[in-house]
This record gives C-alpha cells, structure tokens and sequence, in this order.
C-alpha cells in the first residue's frame, strides 16, 4: 500500500470509527423502542452523511469496510422491524420509517459513490486500445 492510500485509509477509518462511536452511544434496549426519540439515533444516522460524503469527494478509495456493510444491514433491519410493530405508536412506527429512509438514502450515496469510483479508477486501467470485449 503505498502512502497515499495509507492515509485515504486513516481518513475513512476516523469516520467509520465516528459511526461506531455514535451507533454504540444509542440505548436500543429501551422499552417501546423509546430510542427511535433520542437524538444520538439521529446522530448515528446523519453521520453516514460524513461517510458518503467522503467517497464522493475521494475518487482514489474503491472499498467499502465489511464492518460498515454490516452495521447497514443490521440497522436496516432493525428499522424496518420497528417500522411495521403494530404493538408501538405511531409517532415511533413514523420515526422508525424516516430513520430507516435516511440511512438508506446515504448508503445509497455512498454507493453509488464507490461504483462510480470503481469504474473510474478501472477506466485509468485500460490501455489505449480500450478495453477488448470477449465474444461467447
């Protein structure tokens, strides 16, 4: 690995550590998912902008931490699970739908982000006579 992408690594790492930070502040053992109310949720979920964000603005970096695919899915499902409780409110069914919208717009971002960082950094790849298509 040479420096540069050394420290695109560090860069992401601090943001992904961020998200964990944030995520681990959030109490989700609270009765009736009382936390889909609590501000570190919003947090937590807003701070995958920073990680979006950072693709976007980081053409270099094609990967996405295996940590943070997980911590999507996982939360992802949570959501949706809380989204469609019969059993709680409709306030926390609503907050749950919105929570589950933003994380999933910014993971979207981030993404697309990383494909389209993916196939530019393939495109430098190719050789001037461009890319040779194999016939079946």
């Amino acid at each position: 690995m040479d420096n540069g992408h050394f420290h695109l690594g560090l860069k992401r790492r601090k943001i992904e550590d961020a998200i964990l930070t944030m995520y681990r502040k959030v109490n989700f053992q609270q009765k009736e998912s009382a936390w889909l109310e609590d501000q570190n949720l919003w947090d937590y979920i807003f701070a995958w902008y920073d990680l979006a964000k950072y693709y976007e603005d980081t053409p270099q970096d094609t990967a996405i931490g295996a940590h943070m695919l997980d911590l999507y899915l996982d939360c992802a499902r949570l959501f949706r699970a809380a989204a469609t409780d019969g059993k709680l409110k409709e306030r926390r069914r609503d907050k749950a739908a919105d929570a589950l919208f933003q994380l999933n717009y910014y993971f979207n971002q981030l993404a697309l982000n990383v494909e389209r960082n993916v196939n530019q950094h393939n495109a430098d790849d190719a050789d001037a006579a461009g890319r040779i298509g194999w016939k079946n």
